[in-house]
C-alpha cells in the first residue's frame, strides 16, 4: 500500500462546495477491532462481548470497567440480539446501547443509558420502532442524539430507519430516511447536529464510497459526490463512522483490494465544522 502514503493533498468536491463530514462534539467515536468480540474506541473508551454474550464497557483505557445489563445471543438464533446487531456509544458523560428486534408494532427497539460510567442503567423502549440488524447510536450533546436501525430486504437491499432524541435518550422520534433513493447495508453513520447527518453504505453497484447526507433533519437526502485520485480506481470503498472533536474531524474510508484480498484505511479531515474536507495521502 505504499502508493497510499505519498505526500499529496486532494480536495474532494461536492457540487460547488467543499464538504466535510462532521459529527459534532465528542460523538461518533471511531472503533477499532482488537479481536472478534472486543472494540476499543479512539479516546480510551470501548466495549467487549465475551463468549457467553456478557457485555462490558470500559473507560480511560480500561482503568474503569462496568457490566452492561444485556445478554447478547452468540448463536445468532435471536433476531436483533446478535453481536453484530447491537449499537454502542461510549463516553464518560453518557453511554448508550441500542438493541432488539422491532417490527413497528409490539416488538420495539430498546436503549440502555448510563450517565455514571456504567454504575447504573435505565432501559427505554421506542414505540413503533423498526429494524433489527445493523444499529448505530450517537449523541451530539447530553440531550440530543440519534440512532439508526436497519433491516435486510433480500439480496443487495436493506432499509434503514432513523430516530432522534432531545431528552437524553428517554424518548425518540422517527425522522426521514433515504430508503426511496438508496437502500443498502450501512457501514458508518454520523450526525453533526439534529439537521445535518450522513449515512455511509457498503459498496454494491459501484466501488463506492456511497454516502447520503441531509441538511434538513431527514426531509431530503442527496448523494455525497466524491472525486478520488486515479490510483484509487482499483479499490472498493466502504465509508466508516467518523470521529470529531469540535470542528476537527476524521472520516475513515476502508479500501478493499479485490485481487490481493487486503484491506487498508485512509482518512478525510475536517477543520471547519462540516463545510470542507480534505484527503491527504501519506
Amino acid at each position: 500500500m505504499t502508493s497510499l502514503r505519498k505526500n499529496r493533498r486532494w480536495l474532494l468536491l461536492v457540487g460547488a462546495f467543499l464538504v466535510v463530514l462532521l459529527i459534532g462534539t465528542r460523538t461518533g467515536w471511531l472503533l477499532s477491532r482488537d479481536n472478534e468480540n472486543q472494540i476499543t474506541q479512539n479516546d480510551g473508551q470501548g466495549y467487549s462481548i465475551d463468549e457467553q454474550g456478557k457485555v462490558t464497557v470500559s473507560y480511560r483505557d480500561g482503568q474503569i470497567e462496568a457490566a452492561v445489563p444485556l445478554k447478547v445471543d452468540m448463536t445468532g438464533n435471536t433476531l436483533g440480539m446478535g453481536k453484530e446487531n447491537i449499537g454502542f456509544f461510549v463516553s464518560e458523560e453518557k453511554t448508550a446501547v441500542v438493541y432488539g428486534f422491532a417490527d413497528g408494532k409490539a416488538s420495539m427497539l430498546h436503549v440502555l443509558l448510563s450517565s455514571d460510567k456504567g454504575e447504573t442503567w435505565e432501559d427505554y423502549a421506542i414505540p413503533a420502532s423498526k429494524g433489527y440488524e445493523t444499529k448505530f447510536i450517537g449523541f451530539t450533546s447530553q440531550s440530543k442524539g440519534w440512532l439508526v436501525s436497519g433491516a435486510s430486504e433480500g439480496v443487495g437491499r436493506a432499509v434503514n430507519y432513523l430516530y432522534q432524541t432531545s431528552d437524553g435518550g428517554k424518548t425518540w422520534e422517527e425522522i426521514g430516511n433515504p430508503n426511496d433513493q438508496y437502500a443498502e447495508h450501512l457501514t458508518g453513520v454520523g450526525f453533526a447536529n439534529e439537521n445535518v447527518g450522513f449515512l455511509g453504505y457498503r459498496y454494491y453497484m459501484d466501488n463506492g464510497p456511497v454516502i447520503y447526507w441531509t441538511q434538513d433533519r431527514g426531509k431530503s437526502w442527496e448523494r455525497l459526490l466524491l472525486t478520488f485520485p486515479a490510483s484509487f480506481d482499483h479499490y472498493k470503498m466502504n465509508p466508516l463512522s467518523p470521529t470529531f472533536n469540535g470542528k476537527n474531524g476524521r472520516l475513515p474510508i476502508e479500501l478493499i483490494d479485490p485481487d490481493k484480498e487486503t484491506v487498508d484505511t485512509v482518512e478525510l479531515f475536517s477543520k471547519d465544522g462540516g463545510l470542507t474536507w480534505i484527503f491527504m495521502e501519506k
